[in-house]
């Protein structure tokens, strides 16, 4: 029998050990970027999916009272933009009779009429925690240098992943027409 000093042990080399390391770590980071993706992609499908609900409910409300958010006579298209979480909104509590400013104005009729909530939340907001927004004069696409401006639209919109704030129109935005 040898001595075990004698014996040829057989293992892995530091440079094999090392490369093994390396794929581990890049096919970790490939891993991580897809779930990242993923994550976005299905925050932008919610948000389409919470759109499309809230337009249904606006529409309920505009079949109920004859008034968009906020009081808005149906088919106006100038201002004042509304946050659809705030209760003058009108789609998930009832709101106040009272004038809401540029023309809108909640009558003791349009409340007698109000048959909501609308819709089953009390958090109408993005998955990027800001409110959804009823604009009655969007202009999509208006500061995107790449894309093509469109005409002013009545849309429910979700500032998007950037969270800019309302008039900024960006790309990010996601929005439905109503």
């Amino acid at each position: 029998m040898k001595p075990i000093f004698l014996l040829k042990f057989k293992g892995f080399t530091l440079i094999e050990l090392l490369v093994v390391v390396a794929i581990i770590g890049l096919l970790s980071t490939l891993a991580v970027v897809a779930v990242s993706s993923a994550r976005e992609k299905a925050k932008t499908a919610r948000v389409q999916g919470d759109l499309k609900q809230l337009r249904t409910a606006i529409q309920m409300l505009e079949n109920d009272t004859g008034k968009w958010p906020n009081g808005c006579a149906s088919g106006q298209t100038a201002n004042p933009e509304v946050y659809l979480d705030t209760q003058q909104a009108g789609i998930n509590q009832q709101p106040v009779a009272g004038d809401q400013g540029d023309g809108c104005v909640w009558t003791a009729y349009d409340l007698i009429n109000w048959s909501g909530p609308y819709i089953n939340t009390t958090n109408i907001q993005d998955p990027w925690g800001n409110s959804y927004v009823f604009d009655p004069d969007y202009r999509a696409y208006e500061n995107c240098a790449e894309l093509a401006e469109e005409p002013n639209a009545v849309v429910i919109f979700s500032f998007g992943p950037n969270k800019e704030g309302l008039n900024v129109y960006d790309c990010d935005d996601i929005f439905v027409k109503l």
